[in-house]
């Protein structure tokens, strides 16, 4: 590793516990005990973070350093002409042209909001993808709906056709049935008339 000094864990540090850190998470950019993994990995929002062994784990860039090598001051300040910290010694003699001079915490703080930022904003790229095949689905699903609305109206005509088209024979049927008996009834009935007719005739004469 860049430092011989052993990474702590980061929120154990910030509740002023010194504890060092087993492993390293790349998304919060600091290092974690067990006991505080245990937690990290419970939480939605940092379940999937990639995570290291710290043993394993190299920084891309040298630690960055509390203490000014020349003075032996803090270094609690930030030059962007230089892109360095600085301590206020290195300000008054070796950056009292540079302009721009910031603290230190500040730029540090603004570097962690920004990877924050970057990952809510990732966070919510994923999010709005999820929603969208979300809608593309139900998209979809309507889509389908209404194809399966239109087969079935379109099953319905042909059947109630069927049924029209059955009911018209049986309607056929039963008219030629009733003509058929009515005209034997009414060929009966005729017979019976003539009959009556020719026997009282012959009773007259």
């Amino acid at each position: 590793m860049a430092s011989s000094k052993p990474i702590l864990c980061g929120p154990c540090h910030k509740g002023e516990v010194t504890t060092k850190a087993d492993i390293w998470c790349y998304n919060c950019d600091e290092g974690l005990c067990s006991t505080c993994l245990s937690h990290h990995k419970r939480f939605k929002a940092t379940c999937d973070h990639k995570t290291i062994d710290i043993k394993s784990y190299k920084p891309s860039i040298q630690a960055i350093k509390t203490e000014c090598d020349k003075h032996g001051q803090q270094l609690n300040l930030y030059c962007p002409s230089h892109l360095m910290p600085c301590c206020d010694e290195c300000i008054s003699t070796s950056h009292s042209k540079c302009t721009g001079i910031k603290s230190l915490a500040g730029v540090v703080e603004k570097t962690k909001i920004e990877k924050s930022k970057e990952t809510v904003e990732t966070d919510i790229s994923s999010l709005v993808n999820v929603l969208n095949k979300l809608i593309s689905n139900k998209s979809e699903n309507i889509k389908t709906g209404e194809n399966q609305c239109v087969s079935i109206k379109k099953s319905i005509t042909e059947i109630r056709k069927e049924i029209n088209k059955h009911l018209d024979h049986l309607e056929k049927k039963l008219c030629q049935e009733t003509d058929t008996i009515w005209n034997q009834e009414k060929s009966k009935a005729t017979d019976f008339i003539s009959e009556i007719d020719r026997k009282t005739k012959n009773l007259k004469k």
